[in-house]
């Protein structure tokens, strides 16, 4: 069971995702093939649908938010650490949001960046004081306590992502033994 009060959720699941029963699923969410969702996670499609591309991972007490009408698009091979809170406008591939890493509404991400562990990315201002969308680009690394940016060269790429694909792997088949799944018909 869900633990949403709202309107239910309606969710659409691949028959290869694993999406563990204790979630908090709400709103119009797509979840495609190898996703795995780990129990006490919160995917909140507010304002318009949430599409999660295949193979992602989502661990505990990570929150995904959609508050826009527009949908929010994750792209493929995404991790969602533990803790962090994602209301970004849209999502590439082969990102990193580690723990307690917040990203707030106005900002598209592209592909390879990674949030480090606490930190906190809002869009930059304009000039006039107002906040536009900002267009991250990929290969950006937020980092430090004051939530620095820089570019980072790919360097070791493919062996990230060796090491992404191998923990999907993992976790596809761990996480039945030891959490009950959400059955979704």
């Amino acid at each position: 069971m869900s633990r949403s009060s709202g309107p239910l959720p309606k969710i659409t699941a691949h028959s290869t995702s694993i999406i563990c029963q204790d979630t908090n699923l709400q709103g119009d969410i797509t979840i495609n093939e190898g996703v795995v969702v780990h129990p006490k996670t919160s995917i909140l499609a507010i304002g318009g649908p949430i599409i999660i591309g295949k193979n992602c991972i989502i661990e505990e007490g990570a929150m995904i938010i959609n508050r826009n009408a527009e949908s929010l698009r994750i792209g493929e091979y995404n991790q969602f650490m533990v803790g962090c809170r994602i209301e970004a406008n849209s999502i590439g591939n082969w990102n990193t949001f580690q723990p307690r890493s917040t990203v707030s509404n106005g900002i598209k991400i592209n592909d390879h960046c990674t949030f480090s562990a606490g930190t906190i990315t809002t869009p930059s201002l304009t000039i006039s004081g107002e906040t536009e969308i900002e267009n991250l680009p990929s290969y950006t690394t937020i980092f430090g306590s004051k939530s620095e940016r820089r570019t980072w060269d790919g360097t070791n790429q493919v062996a990230e992502q060796n090491l992404r694909e191998k923990h999907i792997e993992y976790l596809r088949e761990i996480i039945p033994k030891y959490n009950r799944l959400r059955v979704i018909t």
